[in-house]
């Protein structure tokens, strides 16, 4: 037992620690840039789709959260076919220079777009991204010009709010991430070990159940064990390493719960030979 609780802590604290190393705020800050992007997708109304965009990287958006929720926005709605380029953060500080803080002008979104080969070019500022006093807050302006001829085709400016609440995804997420590693680990942990001995309130009824019932309670008992990992990493489970974790929870999640309730069915009844 004390090996397979060993065991079982490795398993978690890996994708615990790949999250706790990120921003905590960081899933408020991509719920209010995915808010803003929304907001800007459906103002946009155009009568030809398809062109090739090029999204510049934003004036302070150095993590390029609202870069990214823009970009998935705007390709989702079919707005606009999205031009990745690998080299586009290097390619565009040769072109605006090293001031930081001056404007963007139309001819130098346009000189990108010419060297990437698109039709229009987004640019735009975040006036602001952050989580102040359970409040978040992002306040965006944008522009798209066409290559061709430095037409503007749209512009707009976004500012989403998302108060703090208890039912919220974000702020739950924020609350796990700001939770220490080890007592995540000892909450699954805990609940792992602990949930089939459930099963001896109804071992009688175990005992005379068809075959197919011991079966279905064991699945339901790794299905929340699982679903409980999830909750603790956070409902996140973005990389090939996580699920990869996930998935060995889960081989010893079924191997422990078959064990335990094995050894439930054994038991003998109170007044019974």
């Amino acid at each position: 037992m004390p090996r397979l609780f060993f065991a079982l802590a490795l398993l978690l604290a890996a994708p615990l620690a790949t999250a706790a190393a990120t921003d905590t705020l960081e899933p408020l800050k991509k719920a209010v840039a995915e808010d803003a992007a929304r907001m800007a997708s459906e103002d946009m109304h155009f009568r030809i789709k398809g062109r090739k965009l090029v999204v510049a990287p934003f004036r302070n958006d150095p993590d390029g959260i609202v870069v990214a929720a823009l970009k998935e926005r705007l390709a989702a709605a079919g707005h606009f076919d999205i031009v990745e380029a690998g080299m586009l953060r290097e390619l565009w500080d040769k072109i605006v220079g090293n001031d930081k803080e001056a404007p963007i002008t139309a001819e130098k979104a346009i000189e990108l777009g010419k060297k990437l080969g698109a039709e229009a070019v987004m640019f735009g500022r975040v006036e602001t991204l952050a989580v102040d006093e359970g409040r978040s807050v992002c306040d965006v302006k944008l522009r798209i010009v066409m290559v061709s001829d430095g037409e503007g085709l749209f512009i707009g400016r976004y500012r989403t709010d998302l108060e703090k609440s208890v039912f919220s995804i974000p702020h739950f997420r924020v609350w796990i991430y700001d939770t220490s590693i080890f007592v995540r680990i000892l909450i699954w942990t805990v609940a792992l070990l602990i949930l089939p001995f459930l099963t001896l309130l109804a071992r009688e009824t175990l005992q005379s159940a068809a075959p197919v019932v011991p079966i279905a309670l064991v699945l339901t008992i790794t299905v929340v064990d699982i679903l409980m990992a999830l909750l603790l990493m956070g409902f996140e489970a973005n990389s090939i390493f996580k699920w990869i974790l996930l998935v060995g929870a889960l081989a010893v999640s079924i191997f422990y719960n078959l064990m335990i309730l094995a050894k439930v069915a054994q038991l003998q009844l109170p007044g019974k030979d």
